[in-house]
């Protein structure tokens, strides 16, 4: 509080330590509105170092999203509840906003055939055609395929081979300038898919991987080239990649929609993966019960190294731990509303892009 001459007890204590030891603390919202209070903490605020400080300590957790909008999991062992992030401007039409890819804070969405990217935390957004951060420069860029007709075609019916390679481009984000990259190899599982809802990139070792038939593929996002990695064949084609505190790991969901089986990649440079753990939604002590008889394929991300979600059916979101252990329903102010788990993650940041500036 201030006293009579409108000075506060913050005013009596080094910037640095405001900066650096209190608002780096603060969620992201507040820190923020703290940018309105001081011009030395808009400013202290607004570095590079304070701002990957803070996003640091921010908790990286599983998107969700319905028609009305885009929310993440509350990231609380006691809090059931998901937080909206972004409302969809329209929730009345069918054209619901759908989230292609997350990196830092930052999320691709497509509404009505048009691709931005935005930060839901600070509500910008720019526009683009079509993610990932270069760690050697910081830079956002983004990878997109172009397919010609006659490709797109082949790829979707499941021709083994198309008869044309697609273009792939890297684009710095505020830049106007693209740069073209061939996909040389080619595969019988055809190619990976950058604008991809269901199955998204997921982020390790600076590079991107996409799980595709029996086989990972990999894109160096400093080398700009594509290269297969292998996985364990006897999990079949049915499998999602996962972020697992910086490991890659495997999620497969079992022919029967009951279990799902974790692989985490032990060593990257041997491609050796290892057994983690088996989540038996059968033998889960759910309230109210799990209905067994909905054979819908679960998807699962991980809030942090012991708590799970799982989507077990439509608008039926669990959280667990990894032995398998019911904690909760996760819930919403409407219970009618339909949920789906995304596989991206948000984790705020409080970056300005390069077209919000000036």
């Amino acid at each position: 509080m201030p006293d009579s001459s409108g000075v506060t007890v913050f005013d009596d204590l080094p910037k640095w330590l405001v900066v650096d030891e209190i608002l780096v603390w603060l969620p992201a919202k507040d820190v923020l509105r703290c940018r309105a209070v001081h011009k030395s903490w808009r400013s202290g605020t607004s570095t590079n170092a304070f701002i990957l400080n803070h996003h640091h300590r921010q908790p990286s957790l599983p998107i969700i999203q319905n028609i009305e909008g885009i929310y993440r999991h509350a990231g609380s062992p006691t809090d059931k509840k998901i937080q909206r992030v972004l409302r969809h401007v329209d929730p009345f039409t069918n054209e619901m906003t759908v989230c292609h890819a997350a990196c830092d804070g930052l999320l691709i969405l497509e509404k009505q055939s048009n691709f931005y990217i935005c930060n839901p935390t600070t509500r910008n957004a720019v526009d683009v055609v079509g993610f990932y951060r270069l760690h050697t420069s910081g830079e956002h860029r983004v990878l997109w395929v172009s397919y010609s007709k006659e490709v797109s075609y082949l790829v979707l019916i499941g021709a083994a081979v198309p008869t044309k390679l697609p273009d792939y481009f890297v684009l710095t984000v505020g830049s106007d300038q693209p740069r073209c990259i061939q996909w040389l190899t080619v595969s019988k599982h055809g190619y990976p898919a950058t604008q991809s809802f269901n199955s998204p990139p997921v982020h390790n070792c600076a590079r991107l991987h996409w799980a595709i038939g029996l086989n990972i593929t990999v894109f160096d996002t400093v080398a700009e080239t594509f290269r297969q990695m292998s996985r364990p064949t006897q999990l079949g084609d049915k499998v999602t990649l996962l972020d697992m505190g910086g490991s890659l790991a495997l999620c497969c969901t079992m022919i029967d929609c009951v279990n799902l089986d974790v692989w985490v990649l032990q060593d990257y440079d041997a491609e050796t993966w290892g057994f983690q753990y088996r989540i038996n939604l059968s033998a889960m002590e759910a309230l109210p019960p799990l209905d067994m008889s909905i054979k819908h394929p679960p998807r699962m991300a991980l809030i942090n190294e012991r708590e799970l979600l799982i989507e077990q059916c439509v608008s039926r979101l669990l959280h667990c731990d990894i032995a398998g252990a019911f904690l909760g329903n996760v819930s919403n102010e409407d219970p009618l509303s339909r949920f789906m788990l995304t596989m991206h993650r948000l984790q705020e940041i409080i970056i300005s892009l390069p077209l919000f500036e000036g």
